[in-house]
């Protein structure tokens, strides 16, 4: 088996188990150490990809979406955390799509941070109203929704649950789980509509009362003990603070930092 901290590969029998559990692009997996990987896989009569993944990059997406396409026909595909963003697009290469109880589909307009004058943000915002016609495509034609619905389900950033998503034609079973995966973490991301359940790092962090709760906090986020107690000592005064709203603002800050700090230490 071979396995690395974004996805895996296992082949049992003749079954290809491929997993993506990370950011699609970026920090996360490339489309190179991808196709890396399926390019083993894909000669087994079936693949089986499992997601839980906050989404990532549009073009490493399709890409990846485009590659898996090309064994579509015995590819199955189950969500078992999270798909979203460009993950949900990725799970819709398959010819079903299974979503375990208490799991979520997430689709929204692509993004971007761009920077110049009036011409190069006219150019970006054309490129993303293209990227978002690709996606809508794409959306169309794996679910039972027109484009006029798709557009405003992407515009509201809908997330669906598993019976949600099996009604609007994008699931096609529920998978009753024992336990069901921690939904990946999507607190630094800035995601607007995103369930209580997949904002573990700022709930933790809205229930911190002490030093020492913050200290474990700081553990949880991915530090080490001696990084989380030099952390604890000089953070906590800064963070709580007597003002509601600069407590509040205090701890948004944080908890983003913290979740960029914590891809790097994880």
């Amino acid at each position: 088996m071979i396995r690395t901290k974004w996805y895996s590969l296992d082949v049992i029998e003749d079954v290809a188990e491929l997993s993506i559990f990370d950011e699609i692009g970026g920090w996360g997996i490339s489309v190179a150490e991808f196709k890396q990987q399926f390019d083993l896989a894909k000669s087994a009569k079936s693949v089986h990809l499992t997601i839980n993944s906050p989404g990532g990059s549009v073009t490493d997406g399709m890409a990846i979406y485009n590659i898996l396409k090309t064994v579509s026909d015995k590819l199955d595909v189950e969500i078992i955390g999270i798909a979203a963003s460009m993950a949900s697009v990725v799970a819709l290469a398959g010819r079903s799509l299974t979503m375990d109880e208490g799991t979520y589909l997430m689709i929204h307009n692509p993004w971007t941070i761009t920077w110049g004058d009036a011409d190069r943000l006219r150019h970006d915002a054309a490129v993303l109203d293209k990227m978002a016609n690709q996606i809508v495509g794409i959306y169309v034609a794996h679910s039972n929704k027109t484009e006029e619905e798709i557009r405003v389900l992407m515009a509201a950033e809908t997330w669906f649950t598993e019976q949600e998503a099996i009604d609007a034609g994008f699931a096609s079973e529920i998978k009753d789980s024992v336990k069901a995966a921690a939904l990946y973490d999507v607190s630094g991301i800035g995601f607007r509509n995103a369930p209580r359940a997949a904002l573990t790092l700022r709930a933790k962090f809205e229930s911190v009362k002490s030093i020492r709760d913050f200290e474990e906090f700081l553990r949880d986020a991915g530090a080490s003990r001696q990084e989380a107690a030099a952390l604890a000592s000089g953070g906590w005064k800064t963070a709580h603070r007597d003002d509601e709203q600069s407590n509040t603002e205090a701890k948004s800050e944080l908890v983003t930092v913290l979740s960029e700090l914590r891809k790097i230490w994880m």
